[in-house]
């Protein structure tokens, strides 16, 4: 039962029998948090940590439609109808063999409860707003045979009630803690609220300076609105993708204060792709690739202020710079990559120090608000200089601190 491990996941992986139940009885079930309707939203991160057999309990009768027609991630066979009682509609239908996660898809569920919950014993639940409520549980045959005969109070009074504070708070996919949450929707006024809370809570531990201070508020807020439209995250990357272009070019021609202003909208773009990827739940292969494209189009900022200096008649020596902090930043993604591969996690993660050096280390937000400061008071020369000293300085300093931690913590290279 116990999920705890130092940050580390250590779940237990579903049973092919494993049944689940969504109901969208609730008519906050069918708001739509990031993008989505929530009871749809239970239903992907259901399907992502590998449950196949779901089932959705509907009334068929809100606003005078089927739940089908809102929804395209459902078939027929996956309908139960709601005739007044949860429990006994699913008793009758057949479909719960052994054991069963139940899920009022009127809750916006954090996905490590439900990754805690069936690393449990059943039965257990998370509890609702409301006394007897159940906002996720995990439960057997015999505890729903008892449930539709008699009467919920029945089965909770057996079961184990789980709370927040149960579940470890360092999240992975943020790199840091973060406090787990149930958010109830009952009204648009309150999906507006939970997706604002799905948005902030995505927002990563482990960053630089602007990403921490600057960035967010931009970022939240341009999600927020997206997530209302029909915009993609790979259509917010490819527009990222052509302003980061345009950001080139105006270095090449010499316009270096337009090119840094702008480097900001690219880096607020970039957070935003992500963001909205993970509210709408929307993940694809250009997602998976986005690493290796911010490379490039960082390097190309690089060779093109190189040449914007030159044609202002600055000497070779911008070319120096320009090899160091290419060569550098290199070397620095080699490390991110060894790190990754050998211990599997970020450099950034290894040690306290390591996280604490991120928050100032040279990479291509901290080189934008270089590029910014110094364009501004007119000495780009020297302000390229900087960057590329400071990109030096970083990947000296990660190429002792890897080094130590890997004689400190061995590994097999394979």
């Amino acid at each position: 039962m116990e999920a705890k491990n130092n940050g580390i996941e250590a779940y237990s992986t579903p049973t092919e029998d494993m049944v689940v139940v969504i109901s969208a009885v609730a008519c906050g079930a069918r708001e739509k948090v990031g993008g989505r309707l929530l009871f749809e939203r239970a239903l992907i991160e259901c399907k992502r940590i590998g449950l196949k057999k779901i089932f959705v309990v509907e009334t068929g009768d809100q606003a005078g439609s089927s739940i089908l027609e809102e929804s395209d991630l459902l078939t027929s066979h996956q309908i139960i109808r709601f005739r007044g009682n949860i429990a006994r509609d699913v008793y009758r239908a057949g479909v719960v063999k052994d054991k069963f996660i139940l899920i009022d898809g009127s809750y916006l569920i954090d996905p490590r409860l439900l990754k805690f919950l069936i690393s449990s014993q059943p039965p257990c639940y998370f509890p609702g707003q409301l006394s007897g409520e159940v906002a996720l549980g995990y439960f057997t045959k015999m505890e729903l045979e008892t449930w539709a005969t008699h009467c919920p109070e029945a089965v909770l009074a057996s079961s184990v009630e789980l709370a927040l504070s149960d579940i470890d708070k360092y999240n992975p996919e943020i790199r840091g803690e973060q406090e787990p949450y149930l958010v109830k929707v009952s009204s648009k006024r309150d999906a507006a609220r939970a997706t604002w809370t799905l948005i902030t809570r995505n927002q990563k531990k482990v960053m630089d300076l602007p990403s921490m201070y600057i960035d967010p508020p931009f970022e939240n807020t341009l999600t927020f609105a997206l997530c209302y439209t029909p915009v993609t995250p790979n259509q917010v990357t490819i527009f990222n993708l052509i302003i980061a272009f345009i950001v080139g070019c105006l270095f090449w021609t010499g316009h270096f204060v337009a090119g840094a202003f702008l480097t900001y909208a690219a880096e607020i773009l970039d957070g935003v792709d992500g963001k909205l990827a993970r509210a709408k739940i929307i993940f694809s292969k250009l997602g998976e690739y986005e690493c290796y494209v911010d490379f490039l189009y960082e390097h190309w900022w690089y060779i093109a202020i190189t040449v914007g200096l030159r044609h202002q008649g600055y000497g070779s020596a911008v070319w120096w710079a320009w090899g160091i902090l290419a060569v550098s930043d290199i070397w620095d993604n080699i490390l991110y990559t060894m790190s990754e591969h050998w211990y599997g996690k970020s450099l950034d993660l290894l040690t306290p120090f390591d996280s604490a050096f991120r928050k100032i280390a040279g990479r291509r937000n901290i080189y934008a608000l270089i590029f910014l400061i110094g364009f501004l008071l007119g000495y780009p020369f020297a302000t390229f200089w900087v960057a590329a000293v400071w990109g030096l300085i970083t990947a000296s300093i990660h190429t002792y601190r890897f080094a130590r931690y890997r004689m400190l913590n061995p590994v097999t290279v394979t």
